[in-house]
């Protein structure tokens, strides 16, 4: 098939600057690398924008170094930012300017990055390839499983005609206008207890079944569920992101998941009402994920499966996920971890044993703890002679638990220590729940003093129930019994022989294989950007900086956007935001209850998505589109998500600030 690409003129009137007006230059995925000499001119255009870069990089490097009392010449400031720019550009021009395979692009590009960085670190060129193939196993570890169900149950509720008895149920209900709106709650609701990549993989076979009965609007229909899965992925807990962040800055987790729905709800539909006009500008064919997905013939209404268990692949993990995710926030508030008064043998002892204590034990680390003010320090070397001194005691004894500094080898060389404490030590410590950090330190302390503190009782019987729920609630496991049930329900529906439905299940296996290494390749890549220490230039960057008023929240969206897009993780960027939000604040009380930063901070997190963030990947090539169709959709509606947020947050931190 003979294609041609219109060329603008030189000279003349400029065209009009959309988002949706770039045309076949980011679309044509199957054109050959050198067609008409395009991708040269494209290559060309990618290295002046890295120029440009280089000169945005070195201005911002330069204030962050002026900043810190550094000089602007000093090459620490600068190079993250450079590696970062150098990463940017080389991923840019390998996928847009050279049309090259995404996984190719993006494990090359990591590589580039990764070098960078042993080049600044000394370290050999081994050191730097194994430290890619360790984030992509890592990255490949986490969705694996969960993809290649997932392309399992999507194929099987398509053939099976799973996905078409929901959406004739659904559109019966709602009509096929709004059945846009009807996927976005959906993704909305769901995305609370199931991460946002579960809840969009389970969801796009509605969307594939929805597009086939109307045969429009497949770009609305994806848009929609990514409208409400990600909205609620970074503001209402107990999804890690909003959770860690209400921890770090003091929310309660009730208060967090009130205001983050209240931001949530109007932001998603904006979001929705974006995702309409982008269908209408750009409308997007739906294209087979696999060479044979429509190699069985529809089936009638009368033949098609029951409602329940259509359902059943979608509600089964749903269910499991969501009942784990709530008993572990019951057991998580019961937070048994924390001192309490009947916990202390001697308030004497354990005080005369801060006034006494050196620096290096670890009574002295916990009284030194970062976590608290000189006031509270002087609190824990001072008896306490009442109900309400015996309060403030305990609170900073378990706010100094919090500490992720608290434990040193050479503090806790005379102590045993425990095994669970190893455990947690070993674990990612930046994502570690407060509740599972003061556990880490509580059983040191117990180890360390078990003649002043009765060691705690961690196993309560709402622990051992989410404990028991463990297993079913993986979503690894909970998508393989979803998927087992979804292969069922094909082979009896279609009255298939177990080889037959091999043969199904394979053709679907071998489609996700290659959405598994797109995105552990994309999960590498940010990962590399994230070894830069990027972050910790972007703290310097914002170190020192005050704010007041509304000030504050748009300090906060910025950080968490900053972080966002120069690393690719929403996760990461709102625990880091957070944590400097806090260290920024300190004891200044803003004019509007601090469940506002938490929002600015969630919102800013959503801004800036393209190829470093694996959910760019999850939903380009779930969604079979191509890289330039993503980054002219998802990456402008997580935009108009993450500024509709901040707008939300803004508005409601004047008409309802709760200060006090």
């Amino acid at each position: 098939m003979n294609r041609t690409t219109q060329r603008p003129k030189l000279g003349g009137k400029l065209p009009s600057l959309k988002l949706w007006s770039f045309k076949s230059t980011l679309d044509t995925n199957r054109m050959m690398p050198w067609d008409n000499g395009s991708a040269m001119k494209r290559l060309a255009a990618c290295l002046g924008l890295f120029s440009l870069a280089i000169f945005a990089g070195d201005a911002f490097a330069a204030d962050a170094a002026l900043d810190a009392g550094q000089q602007a010449t000093e090459s620490i400031s600068m190079t993250p930012i450079w590696m970062v720019l150098a990463g940017i550009v080389s991923v840019l021009a390998m996928i847009i300017g050279l049309k090259l395979n995404a996984f190719l692009a993006l494990i090359i590009s990591a590589l580039f990055v990764s070098l960078l960085v042993g080049f600044q670190t000394d370290a050999d060129a081994g050191t730097r390839m194994n430290a890619v193939v360790s984030a992509f196993g890592s990255s490949a570890g986490g969705v694996g499983i969960v993809i290649a169900m997932a392309a399992i149950i999507g194929k099987c509720m398509l053939d099976s005609g799973s996905a078409d008895r929901i959406v004739r149920t659904a559109v019966g209900i709602t009509g096929e206008k709004k059945a846009s709106l009807g996927l976005m709650i959906s993704g909305f609701i769901l995305a609370v207890p199931v991460f946002f990549d579960t809840v969009f993989y389970l969801l796009v076979p509605l969307a594939r079944s929805l597009h086939k009965r109307t045969q429009s609007h497949y770009l609305r229909y994806l848009m929609a569920i990514a409208t409400g899965g990600a909205i609620t992925h970074t503001l209402v807990p107990p999804t890690p992101g909003p959770l860690l962040v209400s921890a770090i800055l003091g929310v309660d987790i009730g208060m967090m998941m009130a205001v983050g729905a209240a931001v949530a709800i109007p932001s998603a539909i904006l979001g929705l009402l974006f995702s309409v006009i982008v269908d209408k500008k750009m409308p997007v064919p739906m294209r087979p994920l696999g060479a044979n997905e429509d190699k069985h013939e529809p089936l009638a209404e009368a033949q098609l499966p029951s409602l329940w268990s259509s359902m059943l692949p979608v509600v089964l993990p749903v269910a499991l996920i969501g009942a784990g995710t709530l008993a572990t926030t019951l057991a998580d508030k019961e937070d048994r971890a924390a001192i309490a008064a009947a916990d202390i043998e001697s308030f004497e002892l354990l005080s005369e044993k801060f006034v006494n204590a050196s620096e290096m034990s670890p009574a002295g680390r916990l009284v030194g703890s970062s976590k608290l003010t000189d006031e509270q320090r002087q609190t824990l070397k001072t008896p306490p002679t009442s109900p309400e001194q015996e309060s403030l005691f305990l609170a900073a004894m378990n706010e100094a638990l919090l500490d992720p500094d608290f434990y040193d080898a050479d503090a806790f060389d005379d102590v045993e220590i425990p095994e669970v404490s190893s455990k947690l030590m070993a674990a990612d410590q930046l994502r570690m729940k407060p509740v599972d950090r003061r556990r880490m330190n509580r059983a040191l302390l117990d180890s360390a003093y078990p003649e002043l503190l009765a060691p705690h009782r961690w196993d309560t019987s709402m622990r051992k129930t989410a404990n028991s729920l463990g297993l079913w609630s993986n979503p690894n496991f909970a998508l393989l019994l979803a998927a087992l049930s979804a292969i069922l329900t094909f082979k009896i529906v279609r009255q298939l022989s177990w080889r037959e439905v091999g043969v199904d299940v394979e053709e679907s296996l071998m489609s996700g294989g290659v959405i598994i290494l797109i995105t552990a390749a994309g999960g590498a890549f940010g990962a590399m950007l994230s070894a830069t220490n990027i972050a910790d230039t972007i703290q310097q960057f914002f170190e020192g900086r005050e704010a007041a008023g509304l000030a504050i929240l748009l300090l906060a969206w910025s950080i968490s956007a900053v972080l966002k897009v120069a690393q690719g993780s929403s996760t990461v960027a709102m625990i880091i935001g957070a944590g400097m939000m806090a260290a920024i604040l300190g004891e200044q009380q803003p004019p509007f209850h601090l469940v506002y930063v938490a929002t600015a901070v969630g919102s800013g997190s959503l801004m800036g998505s393209w190829m470093n963030d694996s959910g760019f990947w999850v939903f380009t090539k779930m969604g079979g589109l191509t890289e330039g169709e993503s980054l002219r959709s998802w990456t402008p509606l997580l935009a108009t998500l993450s500024i509709g947020g901040l707008v939300t947050t803004i508005i409601l931190s004047q008409v309802i600030p709760m200060a006090g």
